[in-house]
């Protein structure tokens, strides 16, 4: 199943099959005014990003490469809980020189270079690899392990005259190694998780969103992930979802509420999911260019409450570790 069909409009609706390809060539991209832009004129339109969360015990490492036509970013990083050391880094490069995001779904080859980093990550027969390495040392290496695991593939339409497709999965076995803040190579194990975001599409030029993604392994040894958004992906279903052991289970739409500077809550709309999220390190940015612009806030946090669902046992959060995320973009 390709996204796009032969009228040059998306498929929509969430699916049941990964799609074989993000056919962007065969999209017809109109303007709000009915005028069709192609070339260079539609690509600038185009954004598109891959993320991936890991988690080692204590440690949160979070490395993502975007693609805004007009520039590119790249970011890494690796948080301590403990002791609240952190290894950061991002570079952004004007009209995204050095950096190329296949985003198609099966089979993809991404990088991004900026002075002493390069981030690579390639996709091939259900497997994610990603390395992160500086003046060619090899700070992160991790092999993905996707099957197994439902897919959320999803694909709304976004304002008047866009629409964006996401894909997300989590709670996924990783291999490796990465370089903590006290520079100690740490082995990934049989307890580690990853989690991946892959989303693309022509976003509204102005937008917002709020995002949480957590992933632990509860008291019954239930493998239990999470994402929550609120922002983008509404207007034809929503990309709430819980796993529990590999499988998906849909979530109702999301609300969320900042009590104070480090307390967030989010309730769902049906009452059986209540968060409480504590928040410490953040890896922020404010960018300001009039035309363009960013505010982005992705907080470590710990997460306390419930979620309720009718086909899975009671589903507790203790502390939990994960993100919250909170971005406005003008793009």
């Amino acid at each position: 199943m390709k996204l796009i069909q032969e009228n040059g409009q998306p498929r929509y609706g969430r699916f049941d099959q990964i799609p074989s390809r993000i056919n962007l060539d065969d999209y017809i991209y109109k303007t709000p005014y009915g005028q069709v832009l192609k070339g260079w004129r539609k690509q600038l339109k185009y954004k598109k990003f891959r993320f991936c969360g890991l988690q080692h015990e204590h440690y949160s490492i979070g490395v993502a490469i975007v693609d805004l036509s007009w520039a590119g970013h790249g970011f890494f990083y690796v948080y301590d809980h403990l002791s609240g050391k952190v290894i950061e880094w991002n570079a952004i490069q004007p009209l995204a020189l050095k950096t190329h995001l296949d985003e198609q779904p099966l089979f993809s080859q991404s990088y991004f270079k900026k002075s002493a980093y390069q981030f690579d990550m390639q996709h091939a027969n259900g497997v994610r690899y990603i390395q992160v390495t500086k003046h060619g040392e090899v700070r992160l290496k991790a092999r993905i392990f996707c099957a197994g695991v439902d897919a959320l593939s999803l694909c709304t339409p976004t304002g008047i005259n866009g629409w964006t497709y996401t894909q997300k999965q989590t709670t996924l076995a990783v291999e490796g190694f990465f370089i903590n803040p006290e520079r100690q190579k740490v082995d990934f194990n049989a307890q580690s998780l990853a989690a991946l975001d892959d989303t693309c599409g022509f976003l509204r030029p102005e937008t917002a969103w709020f995002w949480l993604s957590c992933q632990f392994r509860d008291e019954n040894g239930r493998r239990i992930g999470l994402n929550l958004a609120s922002g983008v992906n509404e207007s034809f279903g929503n990309e709430n979802a819980l796993w529990v052991d590999g499988r998906l289970y849909p979530l109702t739409d999301i609300l969320f509420e900042q009590q104070n500077e480090k307390l967030w809550s989010i309730r769902s709309l049906d009452g059986r999911l209540k968060l409480t999220i504590k928040t410490a390190w953040c890896r922020f940015e404010n960018i300001n260019l009039r035309l363009i612009g960013s505010q982005f806030n992705q907080w470590q946090a710990k997460i306390s409450g419930t979620i309720e669902h009718e086909d899975v046992e009671l589903i507790i959060l203790n502390q939990q570790y994960g993100l919250l995320e909170q971005h406005y973009a003008k793009w």
